[in-house]
C-alpha cells in the first residue's frame, strides 16, 4: 500500500483564509495609520505658514514696513507684522498668523487663542477634545514671530507624541 504524507487542498484553503482572517483584524492594531495622517497634516500647516509669511514679508519689503509693531496693506486685509513677518496674536482689528492660514478643512484642528490674545506665540493642531486648547491634546504647531529684523518666524511641529 502506498500511503502519503501531507495536507488535502482543502485544508491547505482553510488555513490561508483564516490567516487572511487574523491578519484583517490584527493590522490595524500594529499600523497606525491615522498618525501618519495627522503627523502629515502638521506638516502642511507648517509649509503654509512659512509660505503665508513670506508672502507677507514681501509685501512688508515693498511698503518699507519691516519693524515692529507695523500693519501691511494686502488688497482687502490688513495685517499686523512684527519685523515683516506676520504677528502670531494681534489684539487690535488688524489681521494675524492664524487669520491668514486657514485650517478650516477639518473641525478638529483649530488655531489656539493666546492668554488675553496677547504673546509672541500661537498653536495650531488638533483639538480632540473640543476645550480650544491644541496643547493638551499633543498634536499640534507652534508658530513664535520674528523677534528680530532678518529672521524667519520660528514654525515648528513642537508635539506630535498625541497623533
Amino acid at each position: 500500500m502506498n500511503k502519503q504524507n501531507g495536507f488535502t487542498l482543502v485544508e491547505l484553503v482553510a488555513v490561508i483564509v483564516l490567516l487572511g482572517i487574523l491578519a484583517v483584524a490584527a493590522l490595524p492594531r500594529f499600523i497606525d495609520l491615522r498618525g501618519d495622517a495627522r503627523t502629515g497634516t502638521l506638516e502642511a500647516i507648517v509649509g503654509s505658514t512659512r509660505s503665508a509669511a513670506v508672502q507677507v514679508y514681501a509685501k512688508s519689503l515693498i511698503q518699507n514696513k519691516i519693524v515692529a509693531g507695523q500693519t501691511v496693506v494686502d488688497g482687502p486685509l490688513t495685517i499686523a507684522t512684527e519685523f515683516g513677518y506676520p504677528a502670531a496674536n494681534d489684539v487690535t482689528a488688524a489681521n494675524d498668523i492664524g487669520d491668514l492660514v486657514s485650517v478650516d478643512g477639518d473641525a478638529s484642528v483649530i488655531w489656539m487663542a493666546s492668554d488675553a490674545g496677547a504673546g509672541t506665540a500661537r498653536l495650531v493642531g488638533y483639538d480632540d477634545d473640543g476645550d480650544a486648547d491644541v496643547a493638551d491634546d499633543n498634536c499640534y504647531v507652534t508658530y513664535t514671530e520674528s523677534a528680530v529684523v532678518g529672521t524667519l518666524p520660528t514654525i515648528v511641529i513642537t508635539d506630535n507624541t498625541g497623533c
